[in-house]
C-alpha cells in the first residue's frame, strides 16, 4: 500500500476550519467542500496563523524522516546552489560599487590623475584539477598624469608537472612561449615573491590600510584569484586581502567620470571590453621581456599584454581628461601622437566630406596611418599643400589599317562535307555495313 503523501500547512488549516464550521452548524461531506470556502480564509490569514501550520507540517515531516531540504541528481543541495549564485551576484554588485565610489571619491577630490591604477596577468601551462599551473606573472602600474611608470615581472618555475598533465603543460608552454618546467632546478619561491607583491601594491608606504585593487581581463580573473590564493596558502596570509577586479568595469567607470562631453566615454559597459579586446597596441615592438623577444612569442607575453592593456585604457582616458598623450609612457614610443591629432582635427573639420575623398585618398594599400610613419603630410588639401594631379588615361584609338579586305570568304560545304563517310581505318570503322543492314534509308 502506497504511503500518504505529506501534510501540508493547508491541510492543517482545513481541519481547524472544518471544526470552527461545524460548531456553528456547517458540515462539510468531503474534504473538497471544506477546501473551496476555506481557501479564501487561508489566503486573508495573518502571518502568525500560517506560520503556526507551517510548523505543524514541519514537525509531521520530521517526525516521518523526510528532508526538508531539496537535492540536485549529483545530491548538491538546492539551497546550496541558488546561496552561490546570490553571493556570486553580490559580489559582482559590490565590485561594482566598489569601484565606482574609488574614483568618484578621486575625481571629487581633483586626484583622479595621480590615482595609480594596477593591472595584473598571469600566464598558465594548463588546470590541474582544481589549480592553475602558473609560469609567468606580471603586476603593472600607471596612472593618467604619467602613463605607464613602473611593473614587477617574473618567470616562475613550479616545479615537479602534477601527475598526467605533461602533454597539456607542454601545449601551453609551446602556445605561451614559457620555459617547460624543470624540476631539477630550484622551484620559485612563492613567499618571496608574495612579499615582493605586497611590497609592490603598498608604493613604499606600510601605513596603508588596505591594498589597492588588481585589475585584469574577465577571462584572467579566476587565474589571478587562483595563483594569489596558492600563495597565500603556503605563506599562511589572507587571501582576501586582495581584490582582483575586472579591467573592462574600471575602464568603463573611470573614462565615464572624467569626461567632459556627452559623446564621449561609453554607453554600455560591454562596449569597454570590447575596445580591450580589439587590441589596438597588439603587434608593437619592444614591450615583450627578453625571454619572450627572443622566443618570438612576444604577443603572449604578460608585460607585454599589461603593457598594451595600460596603453589601449589611457589612449581613450585621455583625451576625455584633457591630457595629451605623450609616446613611452601613455603610447608606445613610435606612436605618432602629431599625426594622429591632425588626422582627428581634419576629420571633425570636414566632416561633409568621406573618407574616400581626393584629399584622404592613398595610393596602392598604404594606409593614413602608414603614410603619417613615413613622413607624408596627411590631408594635404587641408593644410595649403597643392592636391596631388589626378593622372588621365587616354583611350587607345582603332588601327588605320582595314583588314576586312584580307579576310577570305568561308568556303562552302557540301553534303560530303557535313556527312563524311564513317567507313576506312580508324574509329567507328565498320559502322557503315551495320547501318547498311538496317535499312535506314527504305
Amino acid at each position: 500500500m502506497p504511503k500518504k503523501p505529506p501534510r501540508n500547512a493547508f491541510y492543517f488549516f482545513m481541519q481547524d476550519f472544518r471544526k470552527q464550521q461545524r460548531e456553528k452548524g456547517i458540515n462539510y461531506e468531503t474534504l473538497a467542500e471544506v477546501s473551496k470556502d476555506a481557501d479564501p480564509a487561508w489566503r486573508n490569514a495573518p502571518a502568525p496563523v500560517r506560520a503556526k501550520y507551517d510548523n505543524m507540517a514541519r514537525t509531521l515531516k520530521n517526525n516521518r524522516g523526510i528532508p526538508l531540504a531539496k537535492f540536485t541528481s549529483t545530491g548538491i543541495p538546492l539551497a546550496a546552489i541558488q546561496q552561490q549564485q546570490q553571493d556570486l551576484q553580490d559580489a559582482i554588485q559590490y565590485e561594482i560599487q566598489d569601484i565606482t565610489n574609488m574614483i568618484k571619491t578621486k575625481v571629487i577630490n581633483h586626484k583622479i590623475t595621480e590615482e595609480d591604477f594596477y593591472i595584473m596577468d598571469v600566464n598558465s601551462y594548463c588546470k590541474a584539477s582544481d589549480h592553475y599551473v602558473i609560469g609567468e606573472f606580471t603586476v603593472l602600474r600607471f596612472n593618467l598624469r604619467y602613463g605607464f611608470k613602473d611593473f614587477y615581472h617574473e618567470m616562475v618555475n613550479p616545479g615537479r608537472i602534477p601527475v598526467g598533465y605533461a602533454s597539456d603543460v607542454k601545449i601551453g608552454s609551446q602556445e605561451l612561449g614559457l620555459k617547460m618546467p624543470d624540476d631539477e632546478h630550484d622551484k620559485s619561491n612563492c613567499l618571496q615573491i608574495l612579499a615582493n607583491i605586497i611590497d609592490y601594491l603598498k608604493q613604499e608606504d606600510n601605513n596603508v590600510k588596505s591594498l589597492p585593487p588588481l585589475f585584469t581581463m574577465p577571462d584572467k580573473v579566476a587565474q589571478v584569484q587562483d595563483f594569489i590564493l596558492q600563495m597565500c596558502t603556503k605563506a599562511g596570509e589572507d587571501e582576501f586581502l586582495f581584490r582582483v577586479y575586472k579591467l573592462d568595469t574600471m575602464f568603463f567607470q573611470l573614462i565615464n567620470q572624467i569626461r567632459t562631453h556627452k559623446n564621449e566615454g561609453f554607453p554600455k559597459e560591454s562596449l569597454a571590453l570590447v575596445q580591450l579586446k580589439k587590441d589596438p597596441f597588439k603587434y608593437t615592438p619592444g614591450l615583450a621581456c627578453e625571454y619572450h623577444e627572443e622566443s618570438d612569442k612576444a604577443v603572449e607575453c604578460s608585460l607585454a599584454r599589461c603593457k598594451r592593456w595600460a596603453y589601449t585604457v589611457l589612449d581613450s582616458c585621455c583625451p576625455a581628461a584633457g591630457l595629451r598623450a605623450a609616446p613611452g609612457s601613455h603610447v608606445p614610443l613610435d606612436y605618432d601622437v602629431e599625426s594622429i591629432l591632425k588626422y582627428k582635427d581634419m576629420k571633425s573639420s570636414n566632416a561633409a566630406y568621406t573618407v574616400i575623398h581626393d584629399s584622404f585618398s592613398t595610393t596602392g594599400n598604404e594606409s593614413m596611418f602608414e603614410r603619417s610613419a613615413t613622413g607624408s603630410n596627411v590631408g594635404e588639401s587641408s593644410y595649403g599643400s597643392e592636391r596631388k594631379e589626378k593622372r588621365t588615361y587616354a583611350p587607345l584609338r582603332m588601327p588605320q589599317t582595314d583588314y576586312s579586305k584580307s579576310m577570305r570568304p568561308a568556303p562552302e560545304l557540301t553534303d560530303e562535307d557535313h556527312f563524311p563517310s564513317l567507313g576506312g581505318a580508324g574509329r567507328g570503322r565498320g559502322l557503315s555495313r551495320s547501318f547498311g543492314k538496317m535499312n535506314i534509308g527504305k
